[in-house]
């Protein structure tokens, strides 16, 4: 009886319960977007709260490195100055960040970059006296009211899945001073 035992216990548990010709996973899953960042450290200018624009400093450049998992990704850069969600408008400056040509660093070799100086042609919210927002928003994605698109993944059954966009932001705060030294 013993051994009938064992050669029962043997005979369970040597086999695969889960029949073999059932294809459960026919293909690899498809990578699924991951979230860009701002390397933070990285960040110019690196204090947040700038004064004496217009007095002191004729010309601010604005940039931000940043990473993406997603090596193969191009990402988009929107700068915004002064942005109110209850009067919705376009940007006030767009970057797109090109993957890396060589490597698979997740850091982009090329900055995303807004300049602006005062008293220029150009006409810049900054360049008006007082306290000002400006923001940049990457995503790997488009934005549509300032949030990321999702983009449809065909799926292997037929349906569709939305693989989510992402986006990273950063914010400073510029008081501008008219009557400086700057033309």
């Amino acid at each position: 009886m013993k051994w009938f035992g064992l050669a029962a216990t043997g005979w369970l548990l040597g086999g695969c319960l889960i029949p073999q010709d059932a294809p459960y996973l026919s293909e690899l899953p498809m990578q699924r977007n991951r979230p860009p960042r701002i390397v933070e450290k990285h960040v110019n200018p690196s204090q947040r709260i700038i004064r004496g624009f217009g007095s002191e400093q004729c010309e601010l450049e604005f940039s931000v490195i940043v990473e993406d998992p997603d090596i193969s990704n191009r990402l988009i850069a929107y700068w915004f100055v002064d942005y109110d969600p209850s009067q919705p408008r376009g940007e006030d400056h767009l970057d797109r960040i090109e993957p890396n040509k060589v490597g698979d660093n997740p850091a982009r070799d090329e900055r995303a970059t807004f300049q602006v100086n005062f008293g220029s042609a150009d006409f810049n919210r900054l360049n008006l006296p007082g306290d000002h927002v400006v923001e940049v928003v990457v995503t790997d994605t488009s934005l549509v009211d300032r949030e990321p698109e999702g983009r449809p993944i065909p799926l292997f059954d037929g349906g569709t899945t939305i693989d989510p966009g992402y986006s990273a932001t950063y914010t400073w705060f510029v008081r501008t001073e008219a009557g400086g030294n700057c033309p």
